[in-house]
């Protein structure tokens, strides 16, 4: 008995608008949610309890937006003309449709995107209404601090309770001022045990005590040898 032929897929869309207030959990349960109304024939995974053969980027924290997540995901039938017509129609405010590309079946990708992306870059903008503190000049100081130094510790509370603290500094790669005063970062992302991924909205906190004084965008992914994927 042949196997069924398997369409692999991945689209990158926005998170952005009131959809930066949900959690992971419902962010896929709503992208499960729109292929279903797409009508797509997902294929399931085996064993006793089936799942579509569905994976995405990165946990995004709440309050994050980004115009770049990623959703792979696998069909039993090739995806019909009007499938992005579709999935725009049954999509809420935020999400936009950045690409869609078929994924070969011989690519060499971790079937997971957790273990492909193995690095985010994030943008994020001075909010005037909170900020009364930091200026141009005292953030390039902080950051050439933060790029000179061998440590970047923040503490953390295991879930056994107990407080640990873990140098990250390995989890920032770049940190750079571009123009129009937007502080731009990359940092670990995806499951790596080498070297441990790193949330923005903790890396700025560290760095400014308070990270809601940013508007905090992620804008592109990347994988194990910066390649943007």
């Amino acid at each position: 008995m042949s196997e069924e032929k398997i369409y692999k897929y991945r689209i990158k869309i926005t998170k952005d608008k009131e959809l930066r207030f949900i959690s992971h959990l419902d962010w896929q349960n709503l992208i499960l949610k729109i292929f279903r109304r797409c009508e797509l024939k997902l294929a399931l995974s085996q064993g006793f309890n089936k799942m579509p053969k569905v994976s995405y980027s990165p946990a995004l924290p709440i309050f994050i937006k980004s115009n770049c997540e990623l959703v792979n995901f696998q069909t039993l039938e090739p995806l019909e003309d009007d499938f992005l017509d579709k999935f725009k129609k049954f999509s809420p405010n935020g999400i936009e449709i950045l690409s869609l590309k078929e994924i070969p079946e011989n690519t060499n990708e971790p079937k997971s995107l957790e273990n492909y992306i193995q690095w985010a870059r994030y943008e994020a903008t001075l909010n005037d209404e909170k900020n009364h503190v930091y200026n141009l000049d005292k953030i390039r100081y902080i950051i050439e601090k933060c790029l000179s130094s061998d440590e970047l510790l923040i503490t953390k509370k295991t879930k056994k309770g107990i407080e640990k603290t873990i140098n990250y500094r390995n989890s920032l790669k770049t940190f750079e001022i571009l123009d129009g005063n937007v502080l731009s970062f990359i940092l670990k992302a995806g499951q790596n045990e080498e070297i441990p991924s790193l949330r923005a909205d903790e890396f700025l906190k560290t760095l400014f005590d308070d990270s809601s004084i940013f508007k905090i965008k992620r804008v592109e992914f990347f994988d194990t040898n910066l390649r943007v994927i």
